[in-house]
Protein backbone atom coordinates (compact mmCIF):
# COMPACT_ATOMS: atom_id res chain seq x y z
CA UNK A 1 0.00 0.00 0.00
CA UNK A 2 2.90 2.40 0.52
CA UNK A 3 4.71 1.57 -2.53
CA UNK A 4 1.31 2.67 -3.97
CA UNK A 5 0.80 5.88 -2.24
CA UNK A 6 4.68 6.65 -2.92
CA UNK A 7 4.07 6.08 -6.71
CA UNK A 8 1.12 8.25 -7.02
CA UNK A 9 2.85 10.41 -5.23
CA UNK A 10 5.73 10.71 -7.59
CA UNK A 11 3.30 10.91 -10.40
CA UNK A 12 1.31 14.02 -9.03
CA UNK A 13 4.52 15.54 -8.66
CA UNK A 14 6.35 14.94 -11.87
CA UNK A 15 2.42 15.83 -13.46
CA UNK A 16 2.99 19.40 -12.05
CA UNK A 17 6.19 19.94 -12.22
CA UNK A 18 5.68 19.74 -16.06
CA UNK A 19 2.95 22.93 -15.66
CA UNK A 20 5.64 24.54 -13.94
CA UNK A 21 8.88 24.21 -16.41
CA UNK A 22 7.29 27.57 -18.15
CA UNK A 23 5.96 25.32 -20.88
CA UNK A 24 2.53 27.31 -20.40
CA UNK A 25 1.42 29.21 -23.46
CA UNK A 26 -1.54 31.57 -22.71
CA UNK A 27 -4.63 31.09 -25.01
CA UNK A 28 -4.92 33.53 -27.66
CA UNK A 29 -7.91 35.97 -26.85
CA UNK A 30 -8.88 39.76 -25.90
CA UNK A 31 -8.20 39.80 -22.49
CA UNK A 32 -5.42 40.95 -20.14
CA UNK A 33 -2.78 38.16 -20.13
CA UNK A 34 -4.17 36.43 -23.51
CA UNK A 35 -1.87 36.27 -26.52
CA UNK A 36 -3.11 38.96 -28.77
CA UNK A 37 -4.37 37.61 -32.23
CA UNK A 38 -1.82 38.05 -35.24
CA UNK A 39 -2.07 40.79 -37.82
CA UNK A 40 -1.12 40.66 -41.02
CA UNK A 41 -2.00 43.25 -43.14
CA UNK A 42 -0.62 45.73 -45.27
CA UNK A 43 0.45 49.37 -44.96
CA UNK A 44 -0.97 51.91 -46.29
CA UNK A 45 2.01 52.34 -48.52
CA UNK A 46 1.57 48.85 -49.64
CA UNK A 47 4.63 47.07 -47.84
CA UNK A 48 3.58 43.75 -46.08
CA UNK A 49 2.88 44.18 -42.11
CA UNK A 50 2.95 40.96 -39.67
CA UNK A 51 2.99 41.47 -35.82
CA UNK A 52 5.24 39.23 -35.34
CA UNK A 53 7.88 41.73 -37.19
CA UNK A 54 7.78 44.01 -33.56
CA UNK A 55 8.66 40.76 -31.54
CA UNK A 56 10.13 41.52 -29.03
CA UNK A 57 8.60 45.61 -28.45
CA UNK A 58 5.79 47.15 -26.34
CA UNK A 59 3.25 47.83 -29.29
CA UNK A 60 0.32 50.28 -28.82
CA UNK A 61 -2.59 48.63 -31.04
CA UNK A 62 -4.85 51.97 -31.45
CA UNK A 63 -8.04 51.48 -33.26
CA UNK A 64 -9.37 55.09 -34.36
CA UNK A 65 -10.61 57.16 -37.17
CA UNK A 66 -9.83 59.73 -38.86
CA UNK A 67 -13.64 61.30 -38.19
CA UNK A 68 -14.36 60.63 -34.82
CA UNK A 69 -13.44 63.51 -32.85
CA UNK A 70 -11.60 62.01 -29.40
CA UNK A 71 -9.73 59.69 -31.85
CA UNK A 72 -8.30 63.30 -33.39
CA UNK A 73 -7.62 64.85 -29.63
CA UNK A 74 -5.86 61.46 -28.37
CA UNK A 75 -3.58 61.32 -31.98
CA UNK A 76 -1.68 64.34 -29.96
CA UNK A 77 -1.12 62.44 -26.92
CA UNK A 78 -0.46 59.28 -29.15
CA UNK A 79 2.72 61.05 -30.60
CA UNK A 80 3.74 62.04 -27.12
CA UNK A 81 3.75 58.89 -25.76
CA UNK A 82 5.88 57.39 -28.87
CA UNK A 83 8.31 60.13 -28.03
CA UNK A 84 8.17 59.25 -25.01
CA UNK A 85 8.97 55.50 -24.46
CA UNK A 86 10.19 54.83 -27.94
CA UNK A 87 13.76 53.46 -26.45
CA UNK A 88 12.58 52.29 -23.21
CA UNK A 89 13.22 49.20 -22.24
CA UNK A 90 9.71 47.29 -20.48
CA UNK A 91 10.16 44.49 -18.71
CA UNK A 92 9.16 41.62 -21.54
CA UNK A 93 10.18 44.03 -23.90
CA UNK A 94 12.82 46.95 -25.30
CA UNK A 95 11.46 50.14 -27.75
CA UNK A 96 7.40 51.09 -28.05
CA UNK A 97 5.71 51.23 -31.25
CA UNK A 98 2.66 52.35 -32.38
CA UNK A 99 0.26 50.26 -34.57
CA UNK A 100 -2.40 52.73 -36.20
CA UNK A 101 -5.38 50.67 -37.41
CA UNK A 102 -7.61 52.98 -38.81
CA UNK A 103 -11.68 52.21 -39.42
CA UNK A 104 -11.96 55.06 -41.74
CA UNK A 105 -13.38 54.15 -45.27
CA UNK A 106 -12.02 57.12 -47.53
CA UNK A 107 -8.01 57.16 -48.19
CA UNK A 108 -8.01 60.87 -48.94
CA UNK A 109 -9.55 62.31 -45.39
CA UNK A 110 -7.15 59.50 -43.76
CA UNK A 111 -4.02 60.49 -45.33
CA UNK A 112 -4.84 63.94 -44.90
CA UNK A 113 -5.00 63.16 -41.00
CA UNK A 114 -2.08 60.99 -40.74
CA UNK A 115 -0.72 64.02 -42.28
CA UNK A 116 -2.13 67.16 -40.14
CA UNK A 117 -1.99 65.53 -37.01
CA UNK A 118 1.70 64.40 -38.29
CA UNK A 119 1.75 60.20 -37.29
CA UNK A 120 4.75 59.42 -39.53
CA UNK A 121 6.08 57.23 -37.32
CA UNK A 122 3.23 55.08 -36.66
CA UNK A 123 2.38 51.61 -38.44
CA UNK A 124 -0.44 52.22 -40.12
CA UNK A 125 -3.13 50.03 -41.72
CA UNK A 126 -6.72 50.22 -42.83
CA UNK A 127 -8.54 47.98 -45.15
CA UNK A 128 -11.20 50.77 -45.98
CA UNK A 129 -13.33 48.60 -45.09
CA UNK A 130 -15.21 51.13 -41.66
CA UNK A 131 -16.20 49.21 -38.86
CA UNK A 132 -16.55 46.04 -40.57
CA UNK A 133 -12.73 45.62 -40.81
CA UNK A 134 -11.73 42.28 -40.30
CA UNK A 135 -8.82 43.67 -38.07
CA UNK A 136 -11.73 45.29 -35.85
CA UNK A 137 -13.94 42.04 -35.47
CA UNK A 138 -10.95 39.96 -34.67
CA UNK A 139 -10.21 42.38 -32.03
CA UNK A 140 -14.10 42.95 -30.75
CA UNK A 141 -13.58 46.59 -31.96
CA UNK A 142 -17.55 47.78 -32.35
CA UNK A 143 -19.11 50.94 -31.13
CA UNK A 144 -15.47 51.96 -28.79
CA UNK A 145 -12.41 52.45 -30.44
CA UNK A 146 -10.35 50.39 -28.16
CA UNK A 147 -6.26 50.52 -27.27
CA UNK A 148 -4.54 47.19 -26.04
CA UNK A 149 -0.90 47.27 -25.46
CA UNK A 150 1.06 44.13 -26.42
CA UNK A 151 4.29 43.16 -24.52
CA UNK A 152 7.40 41.75 -26.44
CA UNK A 153 6.09 38.42 -26.10
CA UNK A 154 2.60 39.10 -27.75
CA UNK A 155 0.54 39.07 -24.56
CA UNK A 156 -2.18 41.50 -23.73
CA UNK A 157 -0.86 43.81 -20.95
CA UNK A 158 -3.55 46.44 -21.10
CA UNK A 159 -7.14 46.91 -22.80
CA UNK A 160 -8.60 50.41 -22.50
CA UNK A 161 -10.60 53.35 -24.38
CA UNK A 162 -8.05 55.66 -22.03
CA UNK A 163 -4.70 56.26 -22.78
CA UNK A 164 -4.05 57.31 -18.84
CA UNK A 165 -4.46 53.41 -18.19
CA UNK A 166 -2.23 52.57 -21.07
CA UNK A 167 0.61 55.32 -20.20
CA UNK A 168 -0.33 54.26 -16.32
CA UNK A 169 0.66 50.44 -17.77
CA UNK A 170 3.65 51.76 -19.70
CA UNK A 171 4.99 53.66 -16.43
CA UNK A 172 4.74 50.57 -14.28
CA UNK A 173 6.38 48.08 -16.69
CA UNK A 174 9.47 50.27 -17.36
CA UNK A 175 10.07 50.54 -13.81
CA UNK A 176 10.00 46.68 -13.10
CA UNK A 177 13.22 45.30 -11.74
CA UNK A 178 14.17 42.37 -14.03
CA UNK A 179 16.53 40.94 -11.79
CA UNK A 180 13.70 40.34 -9.44
CA UNK A 181 11.67 38.33 -11.50
CA UNK A 182 14.40 36.36 -13.59
CA UNK A 183 13.85 33.26 -11.39
CA UNK A 184 10.14 33.20 -12.42
CA UNK A 185 10.92 33.12 -16.07
CA UNK A 186 12.99 30.10 -15.32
Amino acid sequence: MRIKAVILTLIAGLAFLSFMNGAFTPAIGLEIGDKAPQITSQLLDGTRFTSDSLKGKMVLIDFWASYDAPSRIDNFRKKMLLQQYHDTEFYNSDGFVIVSVSLDRFRTPLLSTIERDELHDFFHLCDFSGRESELASTFGVSEKLTNFLIDGEGRIVERSVDLDKIEATLERLQSVDRNRFAAYRR
